[in-house]
């Protein structure tokens, strides 16, 4: 199989109406030092976020407006004291749920009390071994200090233990100048996860500017790096690859703040918060282009 990632038309008209699937980042503080992560919110004031009781009404208001799967993305979700509470509310508003996670928080005591209001967990894992994690940034931020990172590890025994409670599983990879030739195909097949999403480096105005020029991948090694792996599909697994020009203005984003954001101008571009204008209101200001989220297979069997 030959998977080349090319150029996705637009007609830049953005969709009126809220998409049946919302990436919520509602917890803009992580324990990771990811050097190429696109969300550290380094725009907003560090103390800025909805307060626990209005946060606690969004998901029946976004299912409201059309919704029907909510994603707690971060930062880092788990770090939420009242994580819980939110899974439960989306439950409630009838949203299947997800969370994306570094893996940290995952542990025994959160998925006994709160596995069965968990529809989906994305586990992100850039690559085969440990050496390479910590050359991107990929682990606790006191370890990142002496260099060094044990994120496999706690990422293999957090999945057995997802997996062991029924709970769908995503992997997530990000490929860039650091990990481009590594092969994780054996890791994955061990793994088997429901999906593999492989993203390229995405470059962020005033999310990652420090070090992404390190990270970036030049022409053809991203799809030289999905025609390594490719090979996955024939044992079952989806494997969904999103280039650049596929992820900008594709996903359905809202911040801390409940604002809707967009990066299809390099940078992030925000709503007026939902709460003081309405959902339908705020999400009309946003830039989302629909046949972007379609061509990269946003809308699937949940």
């Amino acid at each position: 199989m030959v998977i080349v990632q090319g150029e996705i038309s637009s007609s830049g008209k953005p969709a009126q109406r809220l998409p049946a699937a919302v990436n919520w980042h509602f917890w803009p503080w992580c324990n990771y030092g990811c050097k190429f992560c696109f969300a550290t919110f380094e725009d907003i004031p560090r103390s800025d976020r909805l307060s626990k009781e209005e946060a606690l009404t969004m998901p029946k208001l976004l299912a409201a407006a059309g919704a029907e799967k909510l994603t707690f993305v971060g930062g880092e979700p788990t770090l939420c004291p009242y994580l819980g509470e939110l899974l439960n509310a989306a439950k409630e508003a009838g949203l299947v749920t997800c969370i994306v996670s570094n893996g940290s928080g995952l542990t025994e005591d959160f998925l006994d009390n709160y596995a069965h209001l968990i529809d989906w967990i994305g586990l992100s894992i850039d690559a085969s071994n440990d050496e390479l994690h910590a050359q991107i940034g990929r682990g606790l931020k006191r370890d990142l200090a002496i260099q060094r990172s044990n994120h496999l590890e706690l990422s293999i025994n957090v999945w057995e233990r997802c997996q062991s409670r029924g709970i769908k599983m995503k992997l997530n990879t990000v490929v860039c100048s650091v990990n481009k030739n590594d092969e994780m195909g054996d890791l994955v097949l061990k793994l088997n996860p429901d999906r593999w999403k492989i993203f390229e480096v995405l470059p962020v105005k005033g999310q990652n500017d420090l070090h992404i020029d390190e990270l970036i991948l030049h022409l053809g090694e991203f799809d030289a790096w999905l025609n390594r792996h490719s090979y996955v599909t024939a044992h079952g697994i989806s494997f969904v690859p999103e280039s650049n020009n596929v992820m900008r203005g594709s996903y359905a984003m809202m911040d801390a703040l409940g604002r809707f954001y967009s990066n299809i101008d390099g940078g992030h571009i925000y709503s007026t918060p939902a709460l003081d204008v309405g959902i339908e209101n705020s999400w009309r200001e946003n830039q989302f282009l629909e046949e972007r989220f379609i061509a990269r297979g946003g809308q699937y069997d949940w």
